[in-house]
């Protein structure tokens, strides 16, 4: 009877142990997850903003600032982001589009701010997008009016997509308009380059107005850009688009939609390459995957 006693004892207190053991290691796990940070998921207090300055004009009476990076979504998060830099974009990956996708994509189709389409659609069918053939000027089809974006202003939702009239005004129509914007490279990635208003070129930066040797008439290292975008340029890499699952021309075309809807499931896109001095504002079918830029008026 005593051995019994004894080793009923004995089993109780392996018992404790392991569940201490256990405990031990789920307090463990909690510390160790808690205490960890995805450094590719920026949390509500990690502002970017400052990293742009300047003012653009997008008509007689209105100036814009820009964000300081393309925007990108992860699906699986149900979060928004601006890119950690403005020459920052996701190129091949963005062809994992889907609900199920854990990671960043920033080539969207239009008007997809998950208000009635989601930001990870990949339909090449128009009737799966659109704002019953209007604009998303000042609604919630606007990413900017409708989202909540992580590593920007919490909860402020001041962004908005500049209509096509806007970036026709800001490449052709504001004083000095061509002498304001040029192709280049910014630490080894290609797109264009816009200066502000009043804009003051900084020391030990160049800056060409000129089309002529395309990606590379202007060229700046990290050190060097961040003079520039400190004084007022912004910076829209070559993102290429999207077509369903397939990513094409990256490196070689940016396309960055406007709010602007056009006719028969076409909206307005700014659309450059390396060597077209007139940049254009076409419409494009609703289901290609752009980049998207946000602004935010200045009051």
């Amino acid at each position: 009877m005593a051995d019994v006693v004894k080793r009923s004892s004995n089993t109780a207190i392996k018992h404790s142990v392991m569940k201490y053991f256990k405990l031990s290691l789920l307090l463990l796990a909690t510390v160790m997850v808690s205490c960890s940070k995805d450094l590719d998921v920026p949390s509500d207090g990690d502002l970017v903003l400052n990293r742009v300055s300047g003012t653009f004009s997008v008509s007689p009476d209105k100036q814009v600032r820009f964000s300081p990076g393309n925007l990108q979504y992860n699906a699986v998060l149900h979060k928004w982001r601006f890119a950690e830099h403005q020459y920052d974009y996701i190129d091949s990956l963005n062809s994992n589009i889907g609900s199920h996708y854990d990671g960043w994509i920033d080539l969207f189709g239009w008007g997809t701010s998950g208000f009635i389409v989601s930001p990870y659609c990949a339909s090449t069918e128009v009737e799966d997008y659109g704002n019953g053939n209007r604009g998303a000027e000042d609604n919630n089809y606007d990413w900017g009016r409708f989202i909540t974006i992580t590593n920007a202003e919490s909860g402020a939702r001041v962004w908005r997509t500049l209509t096509s009239t806007e970036w026709e005004y800001l490449i052709e129509g504001r004083m000095k308009a061509k002498e304001k914007l040029a192709p280049a490279s910014v630490c080894g990635h290609p797109g264009i380059v816009l200066l502000s208003d009043n804009f003051h070129k900084p020391d030990s930066c160049t800056f060409l107005a000129t089309f002529d040797n395309g990606f590379e008439s202007n060229i700046y290292e990290e050190w060097q850009w961040r003079k520039m975008e400190a004084a007022g340029a912004i910076f829209l890499p070559a993102a290429g688009y999207r077509y369903g699952d397939i990513v094409d021309e990256v490196d070689i075309t940016g396309y960055y939609w406007t709010s602007s809807y056009f006719e028969d499931g076409t909206a307005y896109a700014l659309n450059f390459d390396a060597y077209e001095e007139d940049l254009s504002v076409p419409p494009i079918n609703l289901y290609y995957g752009h980049s998207v830029r946000l602004v935010r008026d200045v009051k």
